[in-house]
């Protein structure tokens, strides 16, 4: 975004960015940490945290000096949710799917260079991932991220794809990763990733378009549990199943230019 746009209200994002980092951290967060991540003045923090505390969007903690994010938040994705007619389609699939592997079923959004999980069921399994709707995985690093990718048109795709790399980069992650991953989604419209969010995590993904919007159904798994065989056949094949139920899935076989 242009932050010289003089339609851009800099106080408005700077109150958005306390909300995000603290639904981001999971944990209530003081003054002092909520500086660190956001990049903004402790001056500014405080004025902010008291401003969203008065109007009922946080919560301050006296005895750990620290804030935490209050339901009233949840009053604004309530509208989002109820606008995804996906999500009502999506729901008893996703069960079906969990049920029918074992392990955990997610439909996920994007929200900038992360995707959230906008509906999760659990799996069955005692070494199933658990995951919580709401929860935020960065596109480089997660299966349903690079579906995403994969799902979107070819110029979207590389512009996205072009801010995902020079975000991991900074960060200073393996970009092989990301690129096979990517690479493959595209020629073959399904992602898969192993131990690259974090170590004894994976996932397989598939994308889908929702009037335009790109999002993905995925399978996250526990590798020390679930073979790289068993992830490209018995569960791909539940996914795809489920993918081509909710209809629009993306093709198998698309064009590699522009990854």
């Amino acid at each position: 975004m242009d932050r010289d746009d003089r339609q851009f209200v800099h106080a408005f994002a700077r109150g958005l960015a306390i909300l995000e980092a603290l639904s981001r951290e999971q944990k209530p967060l003081g003054n002092s940490e909520l500086s660190r991540a956001t990049g903004l003045p402790p001056s500014t923090i405080s004025r902010l945290t008291h401003t969203a505390m008065e109007l009922g969007y946080l919560r301050y903690s006296k005895s750990q000096r620290v804030y935490e994010l209050t339901p009233k938040n949840l009053r604004l994705g309530y509208p989002v949710l109820a606008g995804m007619t996906l999500l009502d389609r999506a729901s008893p699939l996703l069960k079906q799917l969990s049920e029918q592997t074992g392990e955990t079923a997610g439909l996920v959004i994007r929200d900038g260079l992360h995707v959230t999980f906008v509906e999760v069921v659990q799996g069955s399994e005692l070494v199933a991932v658990r995951l919580a709707t709401g929860g935020r995985l960065p596109i480089a690093v997660s299966a349903a991220g690079v579906a995403i990718l994969a799902a979107m048109a070819e110029r979207d795709r590389r512009m996205l794809a072009t801010r995902v790399r020079a975000h991991l980069g900074r960060r200073g992650g393996d970009l092989e990763p990301f690129n096979a991953c990517l690479a493959e989604a595209v020629d073959h419209g399904i992602a898969f990733m192993r131990d690259t969010w974090r170590r004894g995590i994976g996932g397989l993904a598939i994308g889908l378009d929702n009037n335009g919007e790109a999002v993905a159904i995925t399978i996250p798994i526990a590798t020390g549990s679930v073979s790289e065989s068993d992830m490209r056949g018995r569960l791909a094949d539940a996914l795809r199943a489920t993918a081509a139920q909710l209809g629009d899935a993306v093709p198998l076989t698309r064009s590699r230019p522009g990854v």
